[in-house]
């Protein structure tokens, strides 16, 4: 699985293109062959995915960040940044503190993207087995994965090289 960081704002499309032509030309041969020429497709109820392929990918930003997870299998990403929480209201997380709170949500929001089940799910429980890969990336930013257990490889990606698409 490849992580593609960047801090900034840029259309969303444009960054997942970007970040994909990355992972297409690591991957090649390691993984077996990925398309160049991906299309992103998006339905009602279901994942976003790449028209053809085998790449899956989760997409996430939070206050001028964003984390686009890449991988050969099923993905969920999060990222959020650290701050001020409703304790009270989340209480169904069992959070220690606004900390640990957001590790919680990031590890939530990640399984419900793994999943595709959406947010609608956000109080139902997370199995036992979903297996979570936490980044410090940014300061004040907590990011997630949910995805099988794999070798994780990170890039910060410069907004200014995205070319809108």
């Amino acid at each position: 699985m490849i992580l593609f960081f960047a801090q900034g704002e840029c259309d969303s499309d444009a960054f997942i293109r970007h970040c994909y032509a990355h992972f297409a030309d690591l991957m090649s041969g390691a993984e077996g062959e990925y398309p160049r020429d991906v299309k992103i497709v998006r339905e009602e109820g279901k994942k976003p995915r790449f028209d053809k392929g085998d790449a899956h990918f989760s997409l996430s930003h939070s206050h001028g960040v964003l984390m686009l997870a890449i991988s050969h299998s099923e993905v969920g990403a999060d990222i959020e940044k650290i701050r001020p929480a409703d304790m009270k209201r989340f209480a169904f997380l069992g959070a220690s503190d606004e900390r640990d709170l957001i590790r919680k949500w990031t590890e939530r929001e990640s399984w419900l993207k793994f999943t595709g089940e959406g947010l609608k799910e956000f109080k139902r429980p997370i199995p036992e087995d979903a297996h979570f890969e936490h980044f410090e990336v940014f300061d004040g930013y907590d990011a997630c994965v949910c995805a099988e257990e794999q070798n994780i490889t990170a890039y910060l990606i410069d907004i200014a090289a995205i070319e809108e698409q």
